[in-house]
């Protein structure tokens, strides 16, 4: 390669490996509150806390450094341009193999038969398959995977590739694996090789996808189902050991409910959160008795944290977010199968000292917000809003872009809405949330029916 290629993590993934072993005060509650009043005329049955919701900060990392690394990467000259999936489709079929490359893997993700293409949404396009380029700085795309061949384009950090092969080139870094990727430069489809130790492989998990639609649509064949309702402790402050903010699972004290294995407050427990979908089983006093599919599992939860009244009872909509992959697809359930809406990148919650992962799970689809406002960390504070936001458990939502409020003669302004960011779809960054371009969040928001509607959390 003519032009060599200095290799440094990102410092946000070593934020991620450092913040693993945290413990954080969960935040001041307010004591345990009557069961909310519910105003029977509204559809979405919002409680007082819901109507005026303020929620915690959203962003994992300063929005700053987010907005910060898309304005360098658009100041790039001469940026390549990134394929759709039909774009992708078109060109590999005049793809020409390369006789002093070793195929090792074709990346070629195509939907499940049993799911029908009716994607509606078309801005911010992506590949079934891409490569997410995680090397700081220009990289080189060459022509062919030796050394000193010629470079025919650079991309930069963070950008996501339309993916083809991987092969066996000339050795790099102590490795011979290589990429062959497809972009478009000048008007013009190309494909070259990057070296595997300058990118990571993402893919669209469909067949995951739809193995988690399946098992909760097998679920309401069973009949239907309820949910845990704990939004902000309203029901009633979960039992705590120690000062630590999530349990052995991962799963968050504030927002949750105890699941306790018998019916019984002294027995062994753990956090059952917000949002997510469980069976009524029967009742025993105080308790339900109660399966919890995500856990696979039965327990008894008081019964202020269950509203029998609201059920799920089919499912029209449902959207599956991928944290491993930072990627989402929504689908309409229909007779016939399933039906792809849209597919786009996401950014999910990353665990550190202020924030929380995206929880794994089954979730109802609560309500949705034209806009909620957050606030900076530490304080009550209000620092900015989130448009377009679908809440699915606890505090966190769908939502665009976050917008911080700038200040103009002691006054808090709206700049207006943002579209995009560069760090979307890369690594988690925000805080429970599920991070969406604006466009895709708005396009959610108006989509999803809020009444038969889900979300479902996957790795």
């Amino acid at each position: 390669m003519k032009k060599k290629v200095t290799l440094i993590l990102m410092v946000f993934l070593m934020f991620v490996v450092s913040s693993c072993g945290y413990r954080r005060d969960i935040p001041r509650d307010q004591g345990q509150q009557q069961r909310p009043q519910v105003d029977e005329n509204r559809p979405d049955r919002l409680t007082k806390s819901e109507k005026d919701a303020v929620e915690e900060n959203i962003n994992g990392y300063n929005l700053e450094d987010d907005l910060r690394m898309t304005e360098m990467t658009e100041e790039e000259e001469n940026r390549i341009g990134f394929l759709t999936q039909q774009e992708k489709m078109e060109f590999i079929k005049n793809l020409e193999s390369k006789s002093m490359n070793t195929v090792l893997e074709e990346f070629n993700t195509m939907l499940p038969e049993t799911i029908t293409n009716e994607v509606q949404y078309f801005k911010q396009p992506i590949t079934y398959d891409y490569l997410l380029i995680t090397a700081e700085g220009g990289t080189v795309i060459n022509e062919n995977p030796t050394d000193g061949d010629i470079s025919i384009g650079e991309t930069e950090n963070l950008d996501k590739l339309a993916l083809l092969q991987r092969v066996e080139g000339g050795e790099f870094q102590g490795s011979n694996i290589w990429y062959r990727v497809a972009f478009e430069s000048n008007g013009e489809l190309r494909d070259g090789y990057i070296h595997s130790s300058l990118g990571t492989p993402r893919s669209f998990q469909f067949d995951k996808m739809q193995d988690a639609i399946n098992e909760l649509n097998q679920q309401l064949v069973e009949g239907e189902l309820h949910f845990i309702s704990n939004y902000k402790n309203e029901n009633g402050t979960p039992p705590q050991e120690g000062d630590a903010a999530v349990d052995e699972y991962g799963y968050r004290v504030y927002h949750s409910a105890p699941a306790y294995i018998t019916a019984d407050i002294n027995s062994d427990y753990r956090y059952v959160p917000d949002g997510m979908l469980v069976r009524i089983l029967d009742e025993q006093e105080d308790f339900y008795h109660v399966d919890i599919p995500t856990f696979g599992g039965e327990f008894f939860v008081p019964k202020q944290f269950i509203d029998p009244e609201v059920t799920l009872s089919q499912l029209n909509h449902v959207v599956v977010i991928d944290r491993t992959q930072q990627n989402q697809a929504s689908f309409e359930v229909g007779e016939g199968g399933l039906n792809l809406i849209s597919y786009t990148l996401s950014t999910t919650g990353i665990p550190g000292d202020f924030s929380f992962e995206t929880t794994l799970g089954m979730f109802k689809a609560i309500v949705k917000r034209d806009r909620f406002e957050y606030l900076q960390n530490g304080t009550q504070e209000i620092a900015g809003y989130a448009p377009f936001a679908i809440r699915f458990t606890g505090g966190a939502y769908i939502h665009g872009v976050p917008v911080a409020y700038e200040e103009e003669d002691g006054e808090k302004v709206d700049p207006g809405f943002i579209e995009y960011l560069h760090t979307i779809g890369t690594f988690p960054r925000s805080n429970m949330c599920v991070r969406n371009f604006t466009s895709h969040a708005e396009f959610l928001y108006n989509w999803m029916d809020i009444e038969n509607g889900a979300v479902i959390v996957i790795e």
